[in-house]
């Protein structure tokens, strides 16, 4: 089981559900976010683990500390692969809610800004169709019973997700149904908050404002705990994988990932991209 613990809050869980339940109808479109504006010259140089090849640098695969105040919970500190959390989301929303027989690996278009210095990746954006995705699919459609969707991911070391470290911008992840609009605050890998906006026409209060749905999902302590008791139960039931996040679904988001390195020509040195087991360093 990968150490995605983004997976096991309470609130991904009720994200899931809620989709899963068919209370955001067909979803079409899930835009994800995570990014952490630095000068990158200033902070990183040329030798930093963030940028250097030799480690697998780079905000796809890399990991960071964001700010304390990217966190609302001082004096936590929290390590991230960048781009990873994007993908979980993406994957969490459009992949994972499907029962497995109907899950489908997407397609992926990229675009990959290297580092000047380092070759590293800078900026990366993503764009995944998703052939099935949950929820009816439109009348008229060829086969009737399924609908593709489409995921953004998107990481970038030099802008931000939440420019101003107070959660102004508010959503980092929007998943947009036809029934309306999820929306989870950032930081991605670590929200709090997520609200429900209904479509128009779905339902208005009796003001004649529209209907938001408002859920704080509070996070006592750091919240990795979560995951490890999922590990713990795998453990204890002589379970090999977890159902939250199976082998299968690990090895489609390593391939999307590899593919996104393809498509922008980032390759680390052969003893990191090597396959060959026990590797000679």
């Amino acid at each position: 089981m990968e150490a995605v613990w983004t997976r096991f809050f309470p609130l991904s869980i009720q994200v899931r559900k809620f989709i899963e339940d068919g209370n955001l109808g067909a979803v079409h479109r899930v835009i994800a976010d995570n990014s952490f504006g630095d000068n990158v010259e200033e902070k990183y140089g040329t030798t930093h683990r963030m940028i250097n090849m030799d480690l697998a640098g780079g905000c796809l695969l890399d990991r960071k500390i964001p700010p304390l105040s990217q966190l609302w919970h001082p004096p936590l500190k929290v390590y991230c692969k960048v781009g990873i959390y994007s993908l979980t989301w993406l994957f969490q929303t459009l992949y994972h809610t499907l029962p497995p027989p109907a899950r489908k690996p997407p397609t992926v278009v990229s675009a990959v800004t290297p580092y000047h210095a380092t070759g590293a990746d800078e900026m990366t954006s993503m764009i995944l169709t998703f052939p099935s995705a949950p929820g009816p699919a439109p009348a008229g459609t060829p086969d009737g019973s399924s609908h593709p969707a489409h995921g953004i991911a998107l990481t970038n070391l030099r802008v931000a997700s939440d420019p101003d470290g107070f959660n102004t911008c508010r959503p980092a992840i929007r998943i947009q149904g036809t029934l309306g609009e999820i929306q989870v605050d950032g930081p991605a890998f670590r929200p709090t908050t997520w609200r429900f906006i209904k479509a128009k026409g779905q339902g208005m209060k009796g003001t004649g404002e529209p209907e938001v749905e408002e859920h704080k999902c509070e996070i006592p302590g750091q919240g990795m705990f979560w995951e490890a008791d999922e590990c713990g139960r795998c453990l204890r039931d002589g379970r090999l994988e977890s159902e939250g996040m199976g082998w299968e679904e690990s090895v489609v988001i390593m391939e999307v990932m590899d593919e996104v390195r393809r498509q922008g020509g980032v390759r680390y040195p052969e003893r990191i991209e090597s396959l060959e087991y026990p590797l000679a360093l």
